[in-house]
């Protein structure tokens, strides 16, 4: 009879999926809780919850993502502290918050913002990725370090969340350690840089607003007319006519099709519309672009 094999004292993990507990000594997770795993034994561990530490009980070993740790204090006072680099927990620790404000946005309707959040949290995963895996050069990571750090702090400010105050090299003052002479010089330098951020990008929206108008304003559209009278052909069976406007120059279609169906008798098959199978194309500004007339 096998028995459990005790783990290392630094041995911890995160629950990646929720867990009921159906008997007494079992414990219920939820998804992202902490817990120091004690013992394993045949797909099941056991341990307990860091937000309750005394109670110990088992729970599957498959729902559990065992983190690379290191355990400090003793007893009830012992927490496992990540190795990770602290740049890595900040941004675990962003992702998570910014992912119930995100949920609230989609709730609320507030789309704009919403697909702003969106489009900052996709590359803090992409970057937190690069980062975890190791193989960026020193003079790369620092760059990549820094904008991480912008990304961070400007997406902070314009979802109303507390500012993150630190050092010229972007690492985190502790409050324990720092005068409060220093940490209100690292916040208000840190802030008004936040402020040009936030002007810049009003700046560049309102640029690209301001042309796009221009160009419309000063572009005239260009449309083709069709109405289809008559469509031979001899294959004995019902057709599909398809009609969009091609560029021969890029070998590409640059407008939407235009379907009629017409039955073997020679007729449309929607014979209501006979003389009136009309189609109106037109080529906007935007498409006149990038696929200039001939």
């Amino acid at each position: 009879m096998s028995r459990w094999e005790p783990r290392p004292r630094d041995s911890t993990g995160v629950a990646i999926y929720n867990y009921d507990a159906t008997q007494q000594h079992e414990l219920s997770l939820q998804v992202g809780d902490t817990l120091h795993i004690l013992e394993t034994h045949q797909g099941w561990y056991r341990g307990y919850c860091l937000r309750n530490k005394s109670k110990k009980g088992i729970f599957p070993a498959s729902y559990i993502h065992v983190k690379e740790t290191r355990a400090e204090g003793e007893g009830l006072e012992e927490t496992a502290v990540p190795s990770e680099v602290p740049l890595v927990q900040e941004l675990t620790m962003t992702l998570r918050e910014w992912a119930i404000i995100w949920h609230k946005l989609y709730l609320s309707g507030n789309k704009t913002m919403f697909q702003h959040v969106q489009l900052m949290t996709y590359s803090l995963i992409e970057w937190r990725s690069q980062i975890i895996s190791g193989t960026l050069p020193k003079d790369e990571l620092k760059e990549l370090k820094g904008k991480v750090i912008g990304k961070i702090d400007y997406g902070n400010r314009i979802l109303g969340l507390d500012l993150v105050v630190r050092d010229g090299n972007g690492n985190v003052l502790d409050p324990d350690h720092t005068s409060t002479v220093t940490l209100y010089k690292a916040h208000q330098s840190i802030s008004l840089g936040i402020d040009d951020r936030i002007q810049e990008e009003k700046s560049r929206v309102h640029t690209m607003e301001s042309r796009r108008q221009s160009i419309f304003s000063t572009t005239h559209t260009y449309s083709l007319y069709i109405n289809l009278k008559n469509f031979v052909c001899n294959i004995g069976e019902d057709a599909e006519l398809l009609m969009s406007l091609y560029d021969p120059v890029q070998s590409e279609f640059i407008s939407e099709n235009y379907l009629v169906r017409w039955s073997k008798t020679g007729m449309p098959r929607e014979i209501e519309r006979l003389n009136k199978l009309e189609a109106l194309f037109t080529v906007t500004p935007t498409v006149w672009l990038t696929h200039p007339p001939s």
